[in-house]
């Protein structure tokens, strides 16, 4: 027997492979002393199933027997036929992109292979707010969780677009030689997924609407993060150009209803992502803000005429020291206001980072006069 033979009894447990039988209609129909159950069919009375129990010295070896015997009865595959029986005990997580040139199914590679990895890292940053809600996660995930991920697994692909799906256990294996105790944490991980996806949805309607970055600090709480926006935006593709939707539909259990969940991004929700992500990291735009505020410090290079201020002003509740580059009388306004203490305004684009702040494309800058605050 080939080594990958023998591992075909591993891959589900017995307790699995009794529930698809009933799933199918096989009925229990005797037992062989406390070595394993007969399970046969009424509109086939040649098709047997001999389910050896887990305390069988070869019950790896018994197990493979049993689904080769299921195969041969359904006429198909031994993968065909595990990848079934994982489905009954697996969220079925759908990714599909669409797109012009993926309308045949088929992707460009790099695109392919972005696709795929970028699927395992939103179930870790899912997993990881299990644990903690924050904007970025720079740890990997416990290892409870990093076990946990391990057992994912790629499903078949489907015809419409480019569609891959990962089965995700709800809980491992409970029976066989030296398997771990079951734990929920799958059905967690699928749930969390979820609400995380549903907080997203919100936050963008909420920004769409009122261009408020802080849409996005509630969505944190739901498990949102910019590690799970950037896994996001990896299913758009290296150039972020391709629409893509998820459907999550979870295994059967206390978390879920039996209606799968489907989530859509299009060419907006992709840029969305985005300014989420940018904004979790500390590093976005905030478009057509009036700045005022008291200058803190001067510098022009020797010999020129333009050169660089710091005003500190208040932006979203916060006091920011943000750079500005003026021009020639600007920057001779600029310096007088400073030498008489005299506030100032001006208008632009401020891009925010995680240490610093820029005004961009600054315009109508001036002196605010003791009579203007008046």
């Amino acid at each position: 027997m080939t080594s990958s033979e023998r591992r075909l009894g591993h891959e589900v447990s017995s307790d699995q492979l009794r529930s698809y039988l009933e799933h199918k209609q096989w009925f229990e129909d005797g037992m062989i002393r406390s070595v394993a159950t007969i399970w046969h069919r009424q509109d086939n009375e040649d098709a047997e199933v001999v389910l050896p129990f887990s305390s069988v010295k070869d019950y790896w070896q018994r197990m493979r027997d049993a689904i080769v015997a299921i195969a041969s009865f359904e006429d198909r595959t031994v993968p065909a036929v595990l990848n079934d029986v994982r489905r009954l005990f697996a969220s079925v997580i759908t990714i599909r992109v669409v797109h012009d040139d993926t309308s045949d199914g088929t992707i460009p590679i790099n695109d392919g292979v972005l696709l795929i990895a970028k699927a395992k890292d939103l179930l870790s940053a899912v997993a990881r707010s299990i644990y903690a809600k924050r904007k970025q996660f720079t740890r990997g995930a416990p290892k409870e969780a990093k076990d946990y991920l391990e057992t994912l697994l790629l499903g078949q692909t489907e015809i419409g677009s480019y569609v891959v799906n990962v089965l995700a256990p709800s809980q491992p294996m409970d029976d066989g030689p030296d398997i771990v105790t079951a734990t929920p944490l799958g059905q967690a991980i699928t749930s969390n997924l979820v609400s995380s996806l549903k907080a997203l949805e919100k936050a963008s309607v909420t920004y769409d609407q009122n261009g408020d970055l802080r849409a996005f600090d509630e969505a944190v709480l739901g498990g949102v993060s910019s590690n799970m926006c950037d896994a996001l935006l990896g299913f758009s593709g290296e150039k972020h150009n391709r629409a893509f939707e998820i459907t999550v539909a979870a295994a059967p259990s206390p978390l879920f209803g039996t209606v799968p969940e489907k989530f859509v991004f299009g060419g907006k929700d992709v840029a969305l992502l985005e300014t989420a992500t940018g904004y979790y990291k500390g590093d976005y735009l905030l478009p057509q803000r009036r700045l005022t505020g008291h200058i803190t410090k001067l510098s022009r290079p020797k010999d020129q005429t333009s050169g660089t201020i710091t005003v500190e002003s208040n932006l979203g509740d916060v006091d920011r020291l943000v750079q500005i580059e003026l021009m020639g009388d600007d920057y001779h306004q600029a310096l007088v206001a400073h030498d008489k203490s005299k506030m100032v305004r001006v208008e632009g684009d401020v891009h925010i980072k995680s240490k610093s702040a820029q005004l961009l494309n600054p315009k109508n800058f001036g002196v605010i006069e003791n009579e203007d605050l008046l």
